[in-house]
């Protein structure tokens, strides 16, 4: 019944977005095609998608366009609450906080014009759309959608279910067509962690250890304590535990029972969780946010997902030694330890004979 009335109003979300695509489109002229992108690029607008890590798998996209066109200023317009991340981020030369401060925003970006705005969601969404046109831009670029005529001059052509850290540079061929992108590993801003942090990361890459995290979000998305603690109580190399602030008397919990847990400080930010996993001899996580860290420091992963193709495609582990284990169900926590603990063997095994 509660999967019926999720799915009830999702259709009821698409319906409205739908009518107001609609009505958007017949309000407003559609934009010519311009095939070829005529320079200079002087400053880019780019609309940045909601979630932590979305942000974390825009940032080869900045490094790229600062390699390309050195004297480029990027402008990020943050949608959802990270714009703290993308402030840090030494590529960025300036952000717009829409959902903190529209009234701000507004008067911030009205006098601006940008040689290129690029719009990051590659499936229909009012309120991108709505800035795609608000936004002053001699090109406005997105990805191809039956949704998006008329929206944009360039649509670029990228199958769906492309990793999404691909997809975002997806602009960079448009832009800079004799270029050939290489690398699209994403990095974290630079940030000082804690010394208390630090020393702990140095004892977990000295003792070869594992993390392994708790927290993802959803409760869909989550596994239960007593599976984490038949596994790790079968992990016979140390492990240091993460969590959210809901999850931390499991990760307590954890440390107090097990002997091979070690005790660790609650990191407070997603950079103290970086610091972990870049020592980590791999991570154990059901969080795509921290996937895509792991991918940051080349760390193995072990992830957990629901029955979802397009998560597992499009935000899965990307350009490091994994392991996949999907729930039979839409219920991270319907995997069994067993599957868990034979991916953890699998990817160990990989790394002793590398």
């Amino acid at each position: 019944m509660k999967k019926e009335r999720k799915e009830k109003r999702r259709n009821q979300r698409a319906r409205r977005r739908d009518w107001l695509l609609k009505s958007m489109r017949a309000l407003m002229r559609p934009l010519p095609v311009k095939k070829s992108f005529d320079g200079p690029l002087l400053k880019i607008a780019i609309l940045a998608q909601e979630k932590l890590g979305d942000a974390i798998l825009l940032t080869p996209l900045f490094r790229e366009l600062k390699k390309l066109a050195p004297e480029v200023e990027i402008h990020v317009v943050c949608l959802g609450l990270n714009a703290g991340f993308f402030e840090r981020d030494d590529h960025v030369d300036r952000v717009y906080s829409v959902k903190t401060d529209y009234p701000g925003y507004f008067k911030a970006i009205r006098p601006q014009s940008f040689d290129v705005l690029f719009n990051t969601k590659d499936h229909p969404s009012f309120n991108f759309l709505l800035h795609t046109r608000l936004i002053r831009a001699r090109y406005r670029v997105g990805i191809r959608h039956p949704m998006h005529g008329g929206f944009f001059n360039v649509m670029l052509d990228w199958p769906f279910h492309t990793p999404i850290v691909e997809k975002n540079c997806a602009i960079l061929s448009y832009l800079f067509p004799e270029s050939k992108v290489r690398d699209f590993r994403p990095y974290l801003p630079a940030h000082k962690s804690r010394e208390e942090i630090c020393r702990v990361a140095e004892t977990l890459g000295e003792k070869k250890g594992l993390l392994v995290n708790l927290s993802a979000g959803e409760t869909e998305r989550e596994w239960p304590l007593e599976k984490w603690t038949e596994l790790l109580a079968k992990i016979d190399r140390p492990v240091i535990v993460l969590a959210m602030p809901d999850r931390h008397g499991d990760k307590e919990y954890l440390e107090k029972h097990l002997p091979n847990v070690i005790g660790a400080p609650h990191t407070r930010n997603i950079y103290e969780a970086g610091e972990l996993i870049k020592q980590a001899r791999m991570i154990i996580t059901p969080d795509t946010s921290l996937i895509h860290v792991a991918s940051c420091f080349n760390t193995p992963v072990v992830g957990l997902y629901r029955a979802d193709v397009e998560h597992l495609h499009r935000f899965g582990p990307y350009a490091v030694e994994a392991e996949q284990v999907i729930s039979p169900s839409s219920r991270v926590a319907d995997i069994a330890v067993g599957q868990v603990r034979q991916a953890w063997q699998r990817l160990d095994q990989r790394l002793e004979e590398r």
